[in-house]
């Protein structure tokens, strides 16, 4: 793969997503508002709560706000990165318009996930990031390096995971219609992840990690700084989104061959 091909690539739709932004300039201010306004309202819920107790199953008030903060940050840095494009493949596969993803000599996956981008989101990534700093200082929970290098790898590393995941989701829309509601299904995703992963019954929390591993999207990153994460674990981690890429990677394939163009 040629890196700086496809870096170029991404710089020219980042310009293409910024000048379609700045015809309407208030769509920067106004963009990303919804989820703020989510993560406002969760943070004053968490606040409510640790009124009323010290720990819940073992989490504290700052532990949860940053895992809180984490889901925040996932969140928006796929809106801001992938969204924008894989919500567009419903529709190109219901109307034909893949093929001009298909004939371009660019990786498949690549052009569809980063076609375009939610610029608006940033100002989200950095309240997140923000409120992540804020908690562990409070917490005073000593970061070395290799604590930080392991978090930001972890956390890198559930970017992969959900978005495999709802790349395998949104590509079964070769077999079926209407596949365009799973991206408002993500948030939900990430409102059942961002929880203390102790709250769960063992069969949910074991469904969580290992069926459908979204603790391990957002637990696994803040366990490994605040709690410490086994190493069994951790490489588990790895191994899960591994799966879940070439999984996800399988049934686009597989859609493909079903896909019927608008030459066909």
């Amino acid at each position: 793969m040629n890196m700086k091909k496809y870096r170029s690539v991404m710089k020219a739709y980042l310009r293409g997503s910024l000048m379609n932004l700045m015809e309407y300039k208030f769509n920067f201010i106004a963009g990303g508002t919804f989820e703020l306004v989510w993560t406002a309202m969760y943070v004053l819920f968490i606040d409510v709560v640790f009124t009323h107790t010290e720990t819940i199953n073992g989490w504290n008030r700052y532990q949860t706000l940053m895992l809180t903060f984490q889901g925040g940050l996932m969140d928006s840095a796929f809106t801001f990165l992938i969204v924008p494009g894989l919500r567009r493949l419903p529709e190109m596969v219901n109307t034909g318009s893949l093929d001009f993803i298909l004939l371009k000599p660019i990786n498949k996956r690549f052009n569809i996930s980063f076609h375009e981008f939610d610029v608006p989101q940033v100002k989200n990534i950095l309240l997140n990031a923000a409120g992540i700093a804020c908690c562990l200082a409070r917490l005073e929970t000593p970061l070395t390096p290799a604590g930080a290098v392991t978090y930001v790898l972890l956390s890198l590393n559930g970017f992969l995971l959900i978005y495999s995941i709802m790349y395998l989701l949104m590509s079964l829309s070769f077999w079926f219609m209407r596949m365009d509601i799973v991206m408002g299904i993500g948030s939900e995703l990430i409102t059942a992840g961002n929880k203390p992963m102790t709250i769960y019954p063992s069969l949910v929390r074991k469904l969580l990690i290992f069926a459908v591993p979204l603790l391990v999207c957002f637990n696994f990153p803040i366990l490994s700084v605040v709690k410490g994460l086994s190493l069994p674990l951790t490489v588990y981690s790895f191994v899960s989104s591994l799966v879940f890429f070439c999984l996800s990677d399988f049934v686009f394939e597989r859609g493909l061959r079903r896909y019927a163009s608008a030459g066909s």
